[in-house]
């Protein structure tokens, strides 16, 4: 095997066990149970934390389509956590933020998503130590580009 293929091999195989964490759906599932809340929901909202949106761009950065959003908003502001309000500048755009309700929640949410899989605790302070300098390489990286 060449150099250029073996490398490639372990790239896949690393994004592959990176995505296994990060797409984990038993830690959806028990941030949804926990809060009571949808996963799609509960993304939405942290999207809006610290950052009114208006819908075109929150649904943008969902990556959903606009009636669908509506619906998920509307689910948002009926539970409280979310609330819309005109935009500062044009009145056509309705700005969607959340509530200190919605806050709380989300806070929750972070802290939940926040601790490391139970895989994390067999590694090594070495082990974490390089996960973390390969991580930030590769941020850096991706970021740089």
């Amino acid at each position: 095997m060449s150099g250029a293929r073996a490398r490639d091999d372990l790239a896949r195989e690393a994004y592959g066990a990176m995505r296994s964490f990060v797409l984990d759906d038993e830690r959806r599932r028990q941030v949804s149970d926990a809060l009571g809340i949808s996963f799609g929901k509960l993304r939405a909202l942290l999207r809006l934390v610290g950052e009114p949106l208006a819908m075109g761009d929150l649904a943008a950065r969902l990556q959903v389509d606009r009636p669908n959003l509506t619906t998920l908003v509307n689910d948002l502001e009926l539970l409280g956590l979310v609330e819309r309000r005109a935009h500062p500048r044009d009145g056509r755009v309705r700005l969607v933020g959340v509530t200190a309700s919605g806050e709380v929640l989300a806070r929750r949410a972070q802290e939940i998503l926040g601790r490391p899989p139970e895989e994390f605790a067999s590694l090594t302070t070495e082990d974490l130590g390089a996960l973390v300098r390969i991580l930030r390489a590769a941020t850096s990286h991706a970021l740089a580009t």
